[in-house]
């Protein structure tokens, strides 16, 4: 029999050709599986590797603001070795990108990728964290710690003993005020209060130094102490972030004139346990060692723990020759050059609070 001539009909190619494109797609799917499923072992994988190539934990702290990938450089530059794209990818995949929170980390060798996006989202539950609010004294500290009952509290002997908790946190100062670094910390379960303390005084310690090597020219100071005094007063005279600096340049201003301070918070800090809560023209007149209105000397110590910003106020207070200010009822203040203009500020603003409480 002679060999057919007809040739295939468009319907047969077609459907040859639409095998052929399915073979082709089967394949491809084939491969880009492959390739997910290889994928997605190695992110398993790498997600659990330690990144911490030390023996020691280390402080990651971070501040309010920081974004995701700022996190990363922060946690890069602390030594350890995690991939950007690895651990922004888990924190996706957890859901928790924009939940990664400001504080003191303690990072410990052992520790992971996941183990990282889960602490700074406070997803940890072996963690629990504690708050040391700036201006904080240490009394407050130490009564806000017997309180955390997630924490191990071990300081009871020196609670209204200044001078051995100082010893007890290892420091060469004598008096623990103003040596503690104000911040969230999380931290274990159990953590004894103590720990928690010496990191927070180590950290404190480090940022004084490191801010006093960047201080301003021509200051009052004698040593950094005296430094630290004076941001721990610029710390509770303040409410408003932008009258930091203002306010530290009124008390450097005075130390050079050898006027005195006339700080309210002082005095309160002296009165202790006596202060009931008002302020009083006795209390001003009424001399201890920390009374800035009858004493032209700094306090004898810190009156509170101040953060890095009254720090690097009090280091580089701004360029102004006022030596008064007046709360202005608003959490800011008003400057003034005189004594002059300062009567004519406390009249106008003094009047205005008395006349907005009357409206109560």
């Amino acid at each position: 029999m002679a060999k057919s001539t007809e040739k295939p009909s468009p319907k047969t190619r077609f459907s040859v050709g639409v095998i052929r494109l399915i073979r082709v797609a089967a394949a491809l799917l084939s491969v880009a599986i492959i390739g997910i499923a290889a994928v997605g072992i190695w992110f398993m994988v790498e997600v659990d590797r330690p990144v911490h190539p030390g023996s020691k934990p280390i402080d990651l702290i971070v501040p309010y603001g920081t974004s995701a990938r700022g996190i990363v450089g922060l946690i890069q530059g602390a030594g350890l070795e995690v991939n950007e794209r690895l651990f922004l990818g888990y924190a996706v995949l957890r859901g928790v990108q924009t939940e990664l929170m400001a504080g003191v980390y303690e990072i410990e060798p052992a520790i992971s990728t996941r183990g990282l996006v889960e602490r700074l989202s406070r997803r940890d539950e072996n963690q629990t964290e504690f708050r040391i609010l700036e201006g904080w004294t240490v009394q407050q500290i130490l009564e806000a710690l017997s309180r955390q009952a997630e924490l191990r509290f071990d300081l009871q002997p020196a609670i209204d003993k200044p001078a051995v908790l100082a010893k007890v946190l290892g420091m060469e100062a004598g008096h623990p005020e103003g040596w503690l670094y104000p911040d969230v910390f999380v931290v274990k379960k159990g953590t004894a209060a103590s720990d928690l303390l010496k990191r927070s005084a180590a950290i404190q310690s480090a940022m004084l130094s490191r801010e006093w090597d960047k201080r301003a020219q021509g200051l009052p100071y004698r040593s950094l102490y005296e430094a630290l005094i004076v941001a721990s007063i610029v710390e509770k005279e303040t409410q408003y972030p932008g009258d930091r600096e203002k306010v530290a340049a009124v008390f450097t201003n005075r130390l050079h004139a050898g006027m005195p301070l006339q700080a309210d918070p002082t005095v309160i800090y002296g009165l202790g346990k006596d202060f009931n809560g008002d302020i009083t023209k006795k209390h001003l007149k009424q001399d201890t060692p920390y009374n800035t209105y009858t004493r032209k000397t700094l306090p004898p110590t810190p009156i509170s723990n101040p953060g890095p910003r009254a720090v690097r106020a009090a280091l580089n207070p701004a360029d102004s020759r006022a030596l008064y200010f007046v709360a202005r009822g608003d959490g800011s203040s008003e400057f003034s050059d005189s004594l002059r203009e300062h009567n004519l500020a406390v009249d106008r603003y003094i009047k205005k609070i008395a006349s907005q409480g009357a409206g109560r």
